[in-house]
């Protein structure tokens, strides 16, 4: 008997070891930790710059798009079918990430479970959990690319804030007077971002609004709730070369409760019900505008934007390159033109 409570208390002081926080016992399990190879990354500084901490390297996508849309079935030529719902989910709705985001959040994937770096019982500590944010440059077409990060109180705005102006962005396939809205990939609320080129999207006020939005605040109110983090992706999809993405693949976990509080893959289409949109220039012809009659334009022939004849842009306009046409604004897209922002016709 004496041996058995022996054994009991050696379990229940090596169990306290393992959990406990005080920072003496936390100091002595870490070098054990690494001892037995068990090496964390090292702790950021809560005064360094969320912006100097290096993300994962992502592959540019080519016309199929990244391997982690094409992991989740979401290429080019295999893109869910809009039918009247502003999302649909993916993978059965079970997030999917990079190896490189769990990595640079210090995380370590086993099987549906994760577990922090060093931790040999297997679970998430808290203490060793790393906020970052991660913005891809720029492809080679200018377009937008994925957007990741562990998302916490650390990386959101501060209390009172403001949204800063972002209106000097012009995202890929932007054309004025469209009704595009520039969408964040992570929204400001959960990134404190602005006018940041890597985080921008040309995208409808239906997408946005409607079928990002709501996966946004529910993600700013679990981390405000619970203080913990979210693993997070946001990804436009684009087919081919066009420059303004068919749709937003928004994948997000929470981390600390292993996606108990917080889990969705999920696909949001950039489309406008009633109107159609040409992915490659960023036009938007509603019902309307296709089914109307001739009637007389002023187009531009070096600039190749069309007005209409009441339009200060057409009155100003130098004889060299001034032309007026009859046509109907479906023929003068067709033909490469671009509708003047101002007037809008």
């Amino acid at each position: 008997m004496p041996a058995l409570l022996l054994i009991i208390m050696i379990l229940i002081l090596w169990a306290y070891f393992l959990m406990a926080d005080n920072s003496p016992i936390k100091r002595a399990r870490d070098a054990i930790m690494e001892r037995l190879g068990y090496v964390s990354e090292e702790t950021i500084s809560e005064n360094e710059p969320l912006t100097d901490v290096k993300g994962p390297e992502v592959t540019e996508p080519g016309a199929g798009g990244s391997k982690t849309a094409d992991a989740n079935g979401l290429a080019s030529k295999n893109l869910p079918k809009y039918e009247g719902n502003h999302y649909v989910e993916i993978n059965d709705n079970k997030p999917v990430f990079p190896d490189e985001v769990y990595a640079k959040a210090g995380l370590i994937q086993e099987g549906d479970k994760w577990k922090t770096d060093g931790n040999l019982l297997g679970t998430v500590n808290p203490d060793k959990v790393y906020p970052y944010e991660f913005y891809n440059p720029l492809d080679k077409h200018g377009r937008c690319q994925a957007a990741y990060g562990c998302l916490g109180r650390e990386t959101m705005p501060e209390e009172g804030a403001e949204r800063g102006d972002i209106s000097s962005i012009h995202p890929s396939g932007w054309a004025k007077g469209q009704s595009w809205e520039r969408c964040h990939l992570i929204a400001w609320s959960l990134s404190a971002e602005n006018a940041n080129e890597g985080n921008l999207v040309t995208g409808t006020h239906y997408m946005n609004y409607d079928g990002m939005r709501p996966f946004e605040e529910e993600t700013t109110h679990y981390i405000w709730s619970t203080g913990n983090h979210v693993l997070y992706m946001s990804e436009p999809v684009y087919s081919g070369n066009e420059l303004v993405p068919r749709g937003v693949h928004m994948v997000a976990r929470s981390v600390e409760d292993n996606g108990e509080g917080l889990s969705f893959n999920i696909y949001c289409f950039n489309v406008t019900p009633g109107a159609e949109i040409d992915y490659k220039t960023g036009i938007v012809t509603t019902e309307e505008q296709a089914t109307q009659d001739a009637r007389v334009y002023v187009v531009n022939k070096k600039s190749r934007v069309f007005h209409y004849p009441s339009c200060d842009g057409a009155k100003s306009m130098s004889e060299w390159n001034r032309e007026e046409v009859t046509m109907t604004r479906s023929q003068l897209v067709a033909q490469n033109y671009t509708p003047c922002g101002s007037c809008e016709p």
